[in-house]
């Protein structure tokens, strides 16, 4: 008994530490909210899964519990905000929070075995499909310390929100100690996760989306490098690479002939990008936008310019362009045609030669 209250006295006093600490600055940064509300999530499983209070329902135990069992709504919010695009909302990424929490009132409220079926087996399937998406990121993913930090957060985190789900859906009573001891895991996790997450800027990185030319009055830049941004340039802007649907950074590696560690780092450290996807696509798109503002592709459907510049269906190239352009595809062209045509239908364009200077003579 004196082991488990010195355990979760341990992991309690470490979790507080972890949310008091750069409180105001916390506060302003999404991931930093994220991350406080995880950590209270965390500071509600160690208290309600206390002997003698795990049994009982408490007024004041009613928000730990809910919060406790909320955690994988949080997990998503954190996840999505730490490894999504920094230039996409962040708004739906709390969505599955805000359906979890009624979920887990009414099962905390009612003590149905049907609703707490239906809570751990939604915090079990939004875990594993985060983890998930989480891990198939990581090749795509061009920051290297954030590629390892996608491992160490699926692993660590990931796995002991489904442990101790999958603990509590079986019936297993909480042993003297076993909650402390992943509570401590938890902590731990977190404090490892602080030292190697980089933090995601509020802004996107700058890109250059003109040309792969490295801006020289940035950085100083080997020949080497160099040299690989230009045969990087041929690849995509002459020989077309990006439209290949199945691009990958190792497959254009093994193309242009170097190591896939020193292509990831001329594309996120010298061009600014920090998805290999978001990179390609962004190809992709200038492409499309080309060829929809052409009248003598006006015919093309739509569907085939986004198969011939890389995309694998529609629906990707949809919400890709919709995100860039704030128009859908036929929107854009049929403003860009209509542009189109007003410029050349206007005064200028059709105003005649002039005669001025000249006059009719008369018989």
């Amino acid at each position: 008994m004196l082991l488990e209250t010195g355990l979760r006295g341990g992991a309690l006093a470490l979790l507080g530490i972890l949310a008091i600490i750069g409180l105001p600055g916390t506060l302003r940064s999404p991931i930093g909210r994220a991350r406080l509300l995880f950590d209270l999530c965390a500071i509600a499983f160690l208290i309600e899964t206390a002997p003698g209070i795990h049994e009982s329902l408490a007024w004041w135990i009613v928000p730990l519990r809910i919060l406790s069992n909320s955690i994988a709504g949080v997990f998503v919010a954190w996840t999505e905000t730490v490894f999504g695009e920094a230039s996409r909302s962040t708004r739906w990424r709390w969505a599955v929070f805000v359906a979890l929490l009624p979920l887990a009132g009414a099962a905390t409220l009612s003590g149905s075995t049907l609703a707490w079926n239906a809570t751990h087996a939604a915090t079990l399937i939004v875990v594993v499909i985060e983890t998930v998406r989480v891990l198939a990121g990581r090749k795509a993913d061009l920051v290297e310390g954030r590629r390892r930090f996608r491992i160490i957060f699926a692993c660590a985190v990931g796995l002991v929100i489904l442990g101790t789900t999958v603990l509590d859906a079986a019936g297993v009573r909480w042993l003297p100690g076993l909650s402390a001891v992943l509570g401590l895991a938890m902590v731990a996790a977190l404090i490892r996760l602080r030292a190697v997450g980089p933090e995601p800027p509020l802004e996107p990185a700058p890109v250059v989306r003109e040309t792969l030319t490295i801006p020289g009055a940035t950085t100083e830049i080997s020949a080497e490098e160099r040299q690989l941004a230009e045969r990087l340039r041929r690849a995509m802007e002459h020989d077309r690479a990006y439209r290949d649907p199945d691009l990958s950074v190792d497959r254009l590696a093994e193309q242009l002939g170097v190591p896939e560690y020193r292509l990831r780092r001329l594309i996120n450290q010298r061009l600014g990008h920090r998805n290999f996807t978001a990179f390609v696509n962004e190809h992709r798109l200038n492409e499309a936008q080309v060829a929809l503002s052409d009248p003598a592709q006006s015919r093309v459907p739509v569907l085939t310019i986004a198969l011939d510049a890389g995309w694998g269906s529609i629906g990707p190239f949809n919400r890709a362009f919709k995100a860039q352009t704030g128009q859908t595809p036929t929107e854009f062209r049929r403003r860009a045609l209509a542009d189109f045509t007003i410029g050349q239908s206007s005064p200028d364009s059709a105003k005649p030669e002039s005669t001025s200077g000249k006059t009719s003579t008369s018989a």
